[in-house]
């Protein structure tokens, strides 16, 4: 490995107001480089850090780099910001969290669409997240939106439209000058090389609270040139924007990645995280790419698992995605047995992935030897049927279990209770990133007396979240209703009102086509034999 360099100017030390340091953001000369634009805190965490500044506290200590960078643009929450072309332009090494946390509460102009919003109750001395509208009506002069300190005369103008009372108005000028003028110490580091940059940030990485190994990778590795995917989260976003899969998680990329490159799938907390040049890290992004790109494929089109949140254990991708990398192409035989795998391994727990399991199926995936390959993936998971998850068992998204029900009820092809048109359940599935109500809502909404009913999964749906989804099942076609698993008998019970019947009913009914749904996919009594062609021995064998 190679020496770091000795820095040949040694850090300026400075101390930067707070409002000088928002100036440099507006302007375009402190940023946040692209590999690092992935926000890990919350509002709640933007809070405490408010209120240390305005408390005098410490907040740590900020490393920039400065540098030439070209012209860009990009948004924090509703808060956009345009670059132009520097030549002394400052990366932010170590304070992105606190950077961003703090451009987004004092220079977002729109609170009401800015998740990290905060207001300073003037009475209590307090932060807190937004008021409801009717608190900010009854008193006015009590909320001061933190996006009004940072100007003094936005400070003014809102202290003349509000007119607050005296101790209120000294309150709300004392808060605007502390944190105006709170000194945050910080180190600028000079130097021509991008090496450097990343050693600096792999030591301070290992201080303090530790990034996700996937997220150091990105910041050690990622691409500034421009290519794409340039990182983990990069590529994730992409291919949530190309596919109707959802967004995978940066370290079952990461992961994916290592295996490819031919290092232990999990990185140890004792290791040093991976650096690479340029043109590996690039290959490395380009093959992981392509390899989940197939595996996606496959689960979805022949699995019949439509979404990332639907697979019942994650680690399966990473393994199917080595499989694919060495086989791009296999033959029918091997996809229809890998669906058995990935099901088995789904419904026995053998795909729970840890790390012993982990790396035994990724040792069964050899390059040259697809049918090979297949048979021992196929061995690991086992032929022995385990007991079927349970429709009167809670039903959570966190459990397998309840993750395979829901495909099952997928395999129904549930229509829309109204229209009646076949349901694009995956859609629904990306109701984090359209700030949606999640779907399998429940059909019965509350009584507390059935409340242990209430949680299982006959009281779930394959169907948008909407008000009356409970009148609609009672007024819905029976053809509609049996794409849901509703059967006359349970039809009758709801619209008498006997609840608990509907749901007893309707639990004996999709325990009957769960099970018929989930031998269907496992084939536990069939032939697992490769491609006859597999079979066939030549003369020179």
């Amino acid at each position: 490995m190679q020496e770091p360099e000795l820095l040949a100017y040694r850090p300026e030390a400075r101390a930067f107001k707070i409002e000088d340091l928002m100036l440099e953001i507006t302007l375009g000369r402190l940023r946040i480089p692209t590999f690092q634009r992935r926000l890990a805190w919350d509002r709640s965490d933007s809070r405490k850090l408010v209120d240390s500044l305005y408390r005098g506290y410490p907040v740590g200590t900020l490393l920039f780099w400065q540098t030439s960078a070209p012209a860009d643009q990009w948004r924090w929450g509703a808060l956009e910001i345009r670059a132009d072309e520097r030549q002394d332009a400052w990366l932010v090494v170590d304070g992105q969290q606190r950077l961003v946390s703090l451009a987004r509460v004092l220079l977002t102009s729109d609170t009401q669409s800015e998740d990290f919003a905060l207001y300073f109750d003037l009475d209590s001395s307090e932060f807190v997240f937004p008021p409801s509208q009717g608190a900010v009506e009854e008193d006015a002069s009590r909320w001061l939106p933190l996006n009004r300190v940072l100007d003094s005369e936005k400070l003014f103008e809102w202290l003349y439209e509000k007119e607050p009372s005296k101790e209120r108005r000294e309150r709300a000028l004392q808060l605007g000058k502390r944190l105006r003028e709170y000194d945050i110490p910080a180190y600028i580091v000079r130097s021509e090389s991008e090496g450097t940059l990343r050693e600096i940030f792999g030591r301070l990485n290992s201080m303090g609270k530790r990034l996700e190994a996937s997220e150091v990778f990105d910041a050690l590795n990622g691409a500034r040139n421009g290519q794409r995917p340039s990182t983990l989260s990069q590529m994730a976003l992409e291919l949530m924007q190309s596919t109707n899969f959802g967004r995978l998680d940066d370290d079952i990329l990461y992961r994916l990645l290592r295996v490819l490159h031919g290092v232990d799938v999990i990185q140890s907390g004792r290791d040093d995280p991976l650096r690479l040049d340029g043109a590996l890290a690039e290959s490395l992004y380009t093959q992981t790419e392509h390899a989940v790109r197939l595996a996606m494929d496959f689960i979805s089109r022949d699995a019949g698992i439509p979404h990332y949140l639907l697979l019942p254990y994650k680690q399966p991708l990473v393994t199917l995605g080595k499989f694919f990398h060495f086989h791009p192409e296999p033959k029918p035989r091997s996809r229809e047995l890998l669906v058995r795998w990935i099901w088995r391994g789904a419904l026995t727990g053998a795909h729970r992935g840890d790390s012993v399991s982990t790396r035994t199926a990724l040792d069964h995936v050899v390059a040259g030897d697809e049918e090979g390959s297949v048979q021992r993936m196929l061995a690991m998971v086992g032929r022995t049927e385990p007991s079927l998850p349970q429709v009167q068992d809670r039903f959570h998204f966190r459990y397998a279990a309840s993750k395979l029900q829901a495909l099952a009820l997928l395999d129904l092809a549930p229509r829309d209770l109204e229209s009646g048109e076949v349901l694009d359940i995956a859609s629904l599935l990306n109701y984090r990133e359209e700030k949606k109500d999640p779907p399998y809502p429940t059909i019965i909404k509350s009584t507390a007396d059935m409340l242990p009913l209430l949680l299982t999964g006959a009281n779930r749906i394959a169907h948008p979240n909407r008000p009356g989804l409970r009148k609609a099942v009672e007024e819905a076609d029976m053809a509609i209703l049996a794409s849901h698993g509703i059967q006359e008998p349970a039809l009758r019970a709801l619209q008498r009102d006997d609840l608990a019947e509907f749901l007893k009913q309707r639990a004996r009914h999709l325990q009957t086509r769960f099970a018929e749904v989930f031998a269907r996919q496992a084939r536990w009594q069939d032939s697992d034999r490769p491609s006859i062609g597999a079979l066939v021995i030549t003369d020179e064998s």
